[in-house]
């Protein structure tokens, strides 16, 4: 039993493995189910390709008309742009060749007013009455105006000299005014007005004051100066030693504050000043 069942179970298998075989040659042949279906699928692609293509064609065209066109409206705007300049170029040549007209008659006009010009110049710089060149002319009038700026430096120079003369002259007429003032200070026996110095050392006992100014700060022997403190004068000194950068003097008694002294530190000034 078993051995008619498994002969019968390989023979089944044999026919389908067979019928298999002969429907994947069908579908697998040249002119098969699947060439065929593989041939209409390259198809539909090649037309869905053309189809894309036609319509990039379509567009790319639309848009070379486009910018044709935008092209085309820029070359006719150029082209009126043009023909207007050219239009008013051909005015301004019109008018410049009018301008050169004039131009030529005020040249020639003016070339005659510069022979008669040079025949005067050439009168009054010493050249004969005959010459006109202009070159000539020019070359004479260069040589008189280098003399005239030369003549003109050597003038400045002396006015320069006169000034410097003058400011010397200025300041030692002011230097003999200050020793003349000076020598009348001295004579008076008045020191300068602006003078202003300080006390170094005092002797209260003795009424001696030393100062550190002297000959530098004009203090002349025998002048009184002010011993100031804020704006109070102590009193005065009568100034009976005079050096170099150091001067000394005595109080004036009838001139000091009542329970005052003179103390280091304090301001010298002249009489003339301590108001």
């Amino acid at each position: 039993m078993w051995k008619y069942i498994i002969i019968g179970s390989v023979v089944l298998f044999g026919t389908a493995a067979f019928i298999f075989h002969k429907n994947l040659e069908a579908l697998t042949a040249p002119g098969g189910e699947v060439a065929a279906i593989q041939t209409q699928y390259q198809d539909a692609v090649n037309k869905n390709k053309n189809i894309a293509l036609d319509k990039t064609i379509k567009a790319y065209s639309e848009m070379r008309t486009e910018w044709l066109n935008e092209r085309k409206g820029k070359a006719d705007t150029e082209k009126t742009e043009f023909e207007n300049k050219a239009q008013a170029v051909q005015e301004e040549v019109s008018q410049l060749s009018a301008r050169y007209d004039a131009i030529e008659g005020d040249f020639k006009r003016l070339r005659e007013e510069l022979n008669n010009t040079l025949l005067g110049i050439s009168n009054s710089v010493g050249l004969e009455e005959s010459a006109t060149d202009p070159e000539e002319v020019a070359s004479h009038v260069a040589q008189l105006m280098e003399a005239n700026i030369e003549l003109e430096r050597k003038v400045a120079q002396e006015e320069a000299t006169i000034t410097a003369l003058g400011k010397q002259s200025e300041h030692l007429n002011s230097e003999i005014a200050k020793a003349k003032k000076l020598q009348q200070d001295r004579q008076a026996r008045l020191s300068p007005p602006d003078l202003k110095c300080s006390v170094v050392k005092c002797d209260p006992e003795w009424g001696y004051v030393i100062v550190n100014a002297g000959i530098d700060k004009g203090i002349v022997i025998g002048s009184r100066l002010a011993v100031m403190r804020g704006d109070k004068k102590i009193c005065e000194l009568n100034m009976t030693l005079v050096e170099t950068n150091r001067s000394s003097g005595d109080v004036v008694f009838n001139t000091l504050l009542p329970g005052e002294r003179v103390q280091a530190g304090d301001t010298i000034v002249s009489v003339r000043n301590d108001k």
